[in-house]
């Protein structure tokens, strides 16, 4: 995958496979073109060249004879509804409820019975811990619990992925915890996970694969194990020496 903006080229050839029900974290310096290669995942950024595939079919394009055609926004929405996606910021609207921001995309998109999206919408609640917060507002919680809310958004659509930009960044350091936690509980349930994170603990413990990226490639991939303790390249040694 290749992808620039004006002149400067971002991501160089990025290539990368993710096997269905495995997690992959994404480790990097800033400016190494990690939150670029998660935003082209679901089209939210064309690339430039090469090709992305989820579930075997084509992100943002379609084929014809041979070539390339890009869909139309109405198509691309559809399409992100199988790709869930994370922020730093929470994104959540502020006008609307908890329970509201959750089920808004399932019924709109999904076009899921009213009834059915609140039962979905409590369930997912339950599974990140914030049952009692259906009624509130985004503005009355802490920044842990708006992740959670966000997390519990993306899961309402049923995606086949989940993306994650460094969903911890934003938050004070007792909250990141809370949201890791949760993060843990999707991949042991089987949860299709690309993750960019600087959380090291969490990229050791639960990626199936971790991948250091720096000036538009892909430096270094591998276990946790081949990538943490039998690093290879000098460059994701140094980055780690730094962050570790």
């Amino acid at each position: 995958m290749r992808k620039s903006f004006g002149s400067l080229e971002v991501l160089k050839g990025v290539n990368l496979t993710v096997d269905y029900g495995k997690v992959c974290c994404i480790l990097g310096p800033s400016g190494s073109g990690k939150s670029t290669f998660l935003r082209c995942m679901n089209h939210l950024e064309k690339i430039d060249g090469g090709l992305l595939r989820v579930g075997g079919s084509l992100v943002g394009y379609r084929e014809h004879d041979g070539k390339l055609y890009e869909m139309r926004q109405k198509e691309v929405a559809r399409q992100r509804a199988d790709i869930g996606m994370v922020f730093q910021g929470f994104h959540l609207f502020p006008h609307m409820t908890v329970l509201e921001n959750i089920i808004e995309a399932p019924i709109g998109i999904r076009k899921m019975r009213k009834a059915e999206a609140v039962a979905l919408a409590m369930d997912l609640l339950a599974k990140v811990g914030l049952t009692e917060k259906a009624q509130a507002y985004p503005a009355t919680l802490s920044g842990g619990q708006q992740q959670r809310v966000a997390i519990a958004r993306a899961l309402a659509m049923k995606p086949k992925l989940m993306l994650f930009d460094e969903p911890t960044s934003a938050l004070d350091p007792e909250l990141v915890g809370e949201v890791l936690t949760v993060m843990r509980d999707l991949a042991r349930e089987g949860m299709t996970m690309v993750v960019v994170t600087h959380e090291m603990g969490f990229a050791r413990d639960v990626g199936d694969r971790v991948v250091f990226m720096d000036g538009g490639v892909v430096v270094e991939e591998g276990t946790p194990d081949e990538v943490f303790n039998h690093t290879r390249e000098q460059r994701t040694r140094a980055f780690l020496g730094k962050v570790s």
